[in-house]
């Protein structure tokens, strides 16, 4: 009699992690394994005195999941030296197998009011967060992502007049 409510809770619990019931992306027994799947390998920032500017990302994803996926869009938000500078999103169509790492770079274009700069290379903090997400036939995982540092970054806009982001 034991023996059956164990295999029937066994069976139970697996149908409720997704496994028997057709969800895919789920990870049994490993509820954050989407937390890890996104690593920063690097960043760039970089504007003219126009504005304009781009913030590169080379991320590394994996995928913690057995089932294939696609990775169909990066959000990011970006702050330099504790302000709100810019937010986006770019949509992608990559193709990730099961339990595979592809490398991603991303090149988001960046625009901003003309205003005061220091056209000197000075350092900033530089923080990005933002996710990525993983489709799997009809269900969605997102796999967010976060990484501070410090970048010379030879022209930047609107640095003397901006005001903190809430």
């Amino acid at each position: 009699m034991r023996s059956r409510r164990a295999v029937l809770g066994l069976a139970l619990g697996w149908a409720l992690l997704g496994a028997g019931s057709g969800c895919l992306g789920v990870v049994p027994f490993q509820p954050r394994a989407y937390d890890g799947a996104v690593r920063v390998e690097a960043v760039d920032l970089a504007f003219t005195r126009d504005g304009t500017g781009a913030l590169t990302l080379t991320l590394k994803v994996r995928n913690p999941s057995s089932d294939a996926a696609t990775v169909t869009r990066v959000d990011f938000d970006l702050r330099v030296d504790g302000r709100r500078l810019a937010t986006g999103e770019q949509v992608l169509g990559e193709p990730l197998d099961g339990q595979r790492e592809i490398p991603l770079e991303i090149r988001f274009p960046l625009a901003v009011a003309r205003s005061a700069a220091r056209p000197e290379p000075t350092s900033h903090a530089v923080r990005v967060e933002g996710g990525v997400v993983l489709r799997f036939g009809g269900s969605e995982r997102r796999a967010p992502f976060r990484d501070a540092r410090s970048l010379e970054v030879p022209w930047m806009p609107g640095a003397a007049e901006s005001s903190p982001a809430p």
